[in-house]
């Protein structure tokens, strides 16, 4: 039972290698989305988008791989604990937990970002919609008759 239990604990601690990997790549690109200039183009945020995308399917394929795993190894844990190599499991879990923690400041940031741009292009608009009724006021005026100098016609 223990050399089972063993060969647990090592898939497992393989496949929160794995996913450290993916959460490392998955704060690359919440970096790179941060550092987006304030006015990105929408093909660089589609483009970043799918690679978020895909490090996300990659990372829940891994959690659905890890789960039976994991299940083996909490109704165990008293046995599991004295194994070797059980500690570097918990570094794992504290490291996954610091990279979480990063990518949801970083998406936090990116998401203000992305509110004061959209706050910016809505007063842009409603600044272009106020500056075009006034124009149209002006040609209004522009287009109405103007009364006739009758008086200095008359006297000059």
């Amino acid at each position: 039972m223990t050399a089972e239990l063993a060969t647990v604990l090592a898939d497992y601690r393989t496949g929160l290698d794995a996913e450290l990997q993916v959460l490392s790549a998955l704060e690359d690109t919440a970096i790179r989305q941060r550092a987006l200039p304030h006015r990105a183009s929408a093909e660089e945020l589609s483009t970043l988008a799918d690679i978020r995308q895909q490090q996300l399917s990659a990372l829940s394929g891994l959690e659905q791989q890890l789960l039976p795993l994991r299940e083996r190894i909490n109704a165990h844990l008293d046995a599991v604990r004295h194994l070797p190599g059980f500690a570097g499991i918990a570094d794992r879990h504290r490291r996954m937990q610091d990279l979480i923690a990063s990518i949801t400041r970083l998406d936090d940031e990116s998401l203000e970002v992305l509110r004061q741009a959209d706050q910016e292009r809505r007063a842009a608009a409603q600044s272009l919609e106020t500056g075009e009724a006034t124009l149209a006021a002006y040609r209004r005026l522009l287009q109405q008759p103007q009364p006739s100098a009758g008086l200095f016609t008359q006297r000059g």
